[in-house]
């Protein structure tokens, strides 16, 4: 099942920051988000995870139009992690995952809430944090918390195999090199599963190995969409991001994008 997106448009105070914007996220494919600061990649997630409006254009995920759906149904087959995530108070981490579960309570799923809790701590790598209070912890470790928390919300789709959304904003921004990959290449294990996954990063080398397509925004619009590999050229990155690029082939045929200078010559 896919997200589609046709002519969206979003305004914000007054002011329009998307224009006209379609695209296809595909069941099973990770679709990386990219552009330069201001282009609109966290409004665009906003807006197909449900929690912005549109000013115009239609939204839709599995046939269904997401501007008819009530918050508490779309929790329960999307997950949305936020850019940032901060809490001022010293809740343990197993009980901000265990946030995650809320939107099951009531239903036969709450028989699942522990088991998706004990998963996504063991998947997010934090196992041994779990009695520890968040406001103890990194902002890497923080941010490991909050995806640990969108994989027990979506945890019993992932396991019947049934249609849900993922959408992370910046997931990795504090992670280091490590758990960037780990993440990563969970998120593509949910993809593996069966979900679709939107993903926003600004890493050149991280996109081209854990994404399969791209939708590349500049200035509220869609600038680019297709495959990865295909679609995310050093000339189309020299045009948005103003950076040049070497490209390194893999064994499997994929290509490993690395920006080695500004236009200005600063190393990047």
């Amino acid at each position: 099942m896919s997200l589609l997106v046709s002519n969206l448009t979003v305004e914000r105070r007054g002011r329009t920051v998307l224009r006209n914007v379609s695209f296809e996220a595909r069941q099973g494919r990770v679709l990386v988000v990219m552009g330069p600061n201001g282009a609109g990649k966290t409004t665009l997630l906003g807006a197909i995870g449900g929690l912005l409006r549109p000013a115009d254009g239609r939204i839709a995920f599995a046939g269904q139009a997401l501007h008819l759906l009530r918050p508490e149904a779309m929790a329960v087959w999307r997950a949305y992690m936020a850019q940032h995530f901060e809490t001022p108070f010293a809740y343990g981490v197993e009980d901000i995952v265990g946030l995650g579960r809320l939107c099951h309570a009531g239903t036969s799923r709450a028989a699942q809430d522990e088991a998706a809790i004990a998963s996504a701590l063991a998947r997010a790598d934090l196992k041994a944090f779990a009695g520890r209070a968040v406001t103890t912890l990194s902002g890497g470790e923080r941010q490991r918390v909050a995806f640990a928390k969108a994989l027990a919300q979506i945890h019993d789709r992932a396991l019947s195999g049934k249609p849900h959304l993922v959408i992370l904003d910046e997931p990795v921004s504090s992670l280091d090199p490590e758990h960037q990959h780990r993440l990563l290449g969970e998120a593509r294990k949910l993809a593996g599963g069966g979900a679709t996954v939107v993903v926003t990063l600004h890493d050149l080398t991280l996109a081209s190995i854990h994404g399969d397509d791209v939708l590349l925004l500049d200035r509220g619009g869609a600038v680019a969409h297709g495959a990865m590999a295909a679609t995310l050229t050093p000339a189309l990155i020299r045009q948005v991001f103003k950076v040049e690029v070497a490209s390194a082939p893999q064994e499997a045929g994929e290509v490993i994008l690395h920006a080695i200078a500004q236009s200005h010559n600063q190393a990047v």
